[in-house]
């Protein structure tokens, strides 16, 4: 008979929370959802020009998938967030980038990851200017770097 490590009934016990989590907000959207493009409805950030538009959950109350539209020339300032999250790049040229590492030209179907509380910052270099998709688990929040 196999024994069972205490580090495997945490792993077992995560990811069967993590599951429930997804059912439940599955669960509370039980109908099939489409959001063209043409009725998203854009505000403003309180970062600089960076808008936002809702694809689902609000951005500043827990899970959410956000798209973020910057104008070519944007360059946040250094920021981080309490969260991580995932990003594409539906069009445009993004850079992210965490400071002290190197820029990485992220183009039109590019993905990225930002660990939660770490310093980085997030340009458009594209003339076109950048639309990006962002989905978080939790709350979405923009902390300046205090000089």
């Amino acid at each position: 008979m196999k024994t069972v490590s205490l580090t495997h009934i945490i792993i077992l016990t995560f990811m069967g929370f993590v599951s429930l989590s997804l059912t439940a907000h599955a669960d509370k959207q039980r109908i099939s959802k489409h959001l063209p493009a043409q009725q998203l409805k854009w505000f403003k950030t309180g970062v600089g020009p960076m808008l936002a538009a809702n694809a689902y959950g609000d951005m500043k109350k827990g899970a959410h998938g956000t798209f973020l539209k910057m104008p070519y020339g944007f360059s946040s300032p250094v920021h981080q967030h309490d969260n991580e999250y995932h990003a594409v790049v539906l069009s445009g040229t993004i850079v992210n980038s965490e400071i002290g590492e190197k820029d990485i030209r992220l183009i039109k179907g590019s993905y990225w990851f930002q660990i939660g509380q770490v310093k980085h910052v997030t340009k458009c270099v594209s003339k076109s200017g950048c639309l990006v998709f962002l989905s978080q688990p939790n709350y979405f929040n923009f902390i300046p770097e205090k000089h």
